[in-house]
């Protein structure tokens, strides 16, 4: 386009008149932009001032919820905590009774056994007490009885002897007739007569200490054969104890075991596993 000078003004004028135009109103829509972002980013304030009130409103509600459920929780517990001390102090106290009527219980159980003791000892030292007296009192009888045989027969040794002495003596008198002697003579045979009369008592009785000791040296024989026999029977009988009571234990007859002395035999397992008990070997159960 060919423009003159006057037009190019015109149209420069215009142009810059459309370009004013134009900035004015870029401009008016940035102010107004402008605007409506501050308006809206007020009301977001707003909106994120109101949101962070509820938030804190919630929040500060939840912490409230938090500290009445914690205080409740801990005003429960402390109650339970003191629930248990009570039960606590309670058992505390029942055993603390149990253990006290426990110890007198013992306490007073030890006492009678003690009393009992006591009183088993004492009737014991009667008991030996009155059997000391009762063997001597039957010692002194046996003594006194013994004494009486003894005075018995030493009499009837006498007499028998007297006996003997005045029938030798007649026997002799008459073998001698000494009846036709004369005095002297007859006084001295009758002297002679008594020497020999006294030496057949003493050679008679000589013989019956013989005889009586020949007597007392059977029987101490005869009861020294009898205890040899008693120890050889009684070492076999022990001797079959140990090599065959550990495989009866529990069935052994009542009597096998005479006493504590037949135990010591064993070790302390069988001696703590034994039970003497009678065994009826008819009865089934005993099998």
């Amino acid at each position: 386009v060919d423009f003159s000078p006057p037009e190019r003004r015109k149209a420069v004028v215009s142009t810059q008149s459309t370009g004013a135009e134009d900035r004015l109103k870029k401009q008016q829509q940035t102010r107004a932009y402008i605007e409506e972002f501050k308006k809206a980013r007020q009301l977001w304030k707003e909106n994120e001032q109101l949101q962070m009130a509820e938030e804190n409103r919630r929040i500060l509600e939840f912490a409230k919820q938090q500290q009445t459920r914690e205080t409740n929780r801990m005003a429960l517990r402390k109650a339970e905590e003191a629930a248990k001390d009570q039960v606590r102090n309670q058992l505390a106290t029942q055993l603390a009774q149990q253990n006290d009527d426990a110890a007198e219980l013992q306490q007073i159980r030890d006492e009678l056994a003690w009393e009992e003791e006591e009183e088993r000892s004492r009737l014991r030292e009667l008991a030996e007490q009155e059997k000391r007296i009762r063997t001597r009192l039957e010692l002194q009888e046996v003594e006194r009885q013994q004494l009486h045989i003894k005075a018995a027969k030493q009499q009837a040794e006498k007499e028998e002897d007297e006996k003997f002495r005045q029938e030798m003596l007649a026997k002799f008198a008459n073998d001698d007739k000494i009846e036709q002697m004369n005095a002297q003579k007859r006084r001295m045979k009758q002297l002679e007569h008594r020497r020999a009369v006294e030496a057949l008592i003493d050679d008679r009785r000589k013989r019956f200490e013989a005889e009586k000791a020949a007597e007392i040296q059977e029987i101490e024989e005869e009861n020294e054969r009898q205890r040899i026999r008693q120890k050889i029977i009684e070492e076999e009988r022990q001797k079959l104890l140990q090599e065959h009571a550990a495989k009866l234990l529990g069935f052994m007859p009542k009597g096998v075991f005479r006493d504590g002395q037949d135990l010591s035999l064993f070790d302390e397992e069988f001696r703590t596993n034994f039970e003497p008990r009678e065994v009826d070997y008819f009865d089934e159960r005993n099998w």
